[in-house]
């Protein structure tokens, strides 16, 4: 039997901790397979590459994620009304499971920082208020996951747009004061120690996420400010793996994976 081919393109990709969940990941399922970082620029050639080499699924990240939803042959679900793809199966149907990602890392909190607030709906995740800091493609998948929330970005115009495509408002700065969760789906933070708010003008019971992971154990500034302050934080890597197991299900045809979050993310940090 043939092993399977996994990659990951993108551009950077050598940062990513990706390879690592995934290797893991085939190995405790005893699935025969490898999973490869390639940095590429031409996503349209990356594309019939992996056409040709039978490539059993492959995930794209920054900055390909809205080439490759036109590249597919169809989009899938929040894929299709996000405009972005961060997961492609073996037929190159375009998957995103950002939004996955987020409201499972959101639903997974440990029991002693659960908020019975926390859950409106089945599957849906809002805290009210809740306020998405930047408008690029991982704040798309955010909003689209948090229905309703409040967009807040330098760029007015951009944020304006995602607000009319997703059903959301954009707000002023001021709103991150009365948010319970906030998610910050901006860069800030990810090359140096730099932070995207002012953690300490958040209510007490905010919660806060960042998509952004750094360092050996995965914190950002932000993630660190946010701990220091007492207040319920889900880092970046939380959401990375959570994200990578809904990659794995559809991949494998299996919808029983989450239990795998522990070791993975243990990997992750490997």
């Amino acid at each position: 039997m043939t092993r399977a081919l996994y990659v990951l393109l993108g551009d950077p990709v050598a940062h990513s901790r990706s390879p690592k969940i995934h290797a893991r990941a085939f190995q405790l399922l005893g699935v025969d397979a490898v999973y490869a970082p390639c940095r590429v620029t031409d996503v349209a050639a990356a594309f019939a590459g992996l056409r040709a080499l039978g490539a059993a699924g492959f995930n794209v990240t920054v900055p390909h994620k809205e080439a490759a939803a036109r590249l597919c042959s169809k989009l899938e679900g929040a894929a299709a009304q996000i405009g972005a793809v961060n997961c492609v199966d073996a037929a190159f149907t375009g998957h995103n499971t950002d939004v996955a990602g987020l409201l499972r890392a959101l639903e997974n909190f440990p029991a002693r920082q659960r908020s019975p607030a926390l859950f409106k709906e089945v599957n849906i995740v809002h805290l009210d208020p809740a306020v998405v800091l930047g408008a690029g493609l991982s704040a798309r998948a955010a909003v689209f996951a948090l229905r309703g929330c409040s967009i807040v970005n330098l760029g007015k115009d951009r944020a304006e747009a995602l607000a009319r495509d997703l059903g959301a408002h954009v707000a002023r700065p001021e709103a991150l004061r009365e948010a319970r969760l906030v998610v910050n789906c901006t860069t800030v933070g990810l090359a140096d120690e730099a932070l995207p708010l002012d953690v300490s003008a958040l209510r007490s019971d905010a919660t806060v996420v960042d998509l952004v992971y750094r360092g050996a154990r995965g914190e950002t500034a932000l993630v660190k400010a946010a701990r220091a302050r007492g207040l319920r934080v889900v880092d970046g890597l939380t959401v990375l793996v959570h994200q990578a197991i809904a990659s794995l299900e559809i991949w494998l045809g299996r919808s029983d994976l989450r239990s795998l979050y522990e070791p993975l993310r243990e990997a992750a940090l490997a």
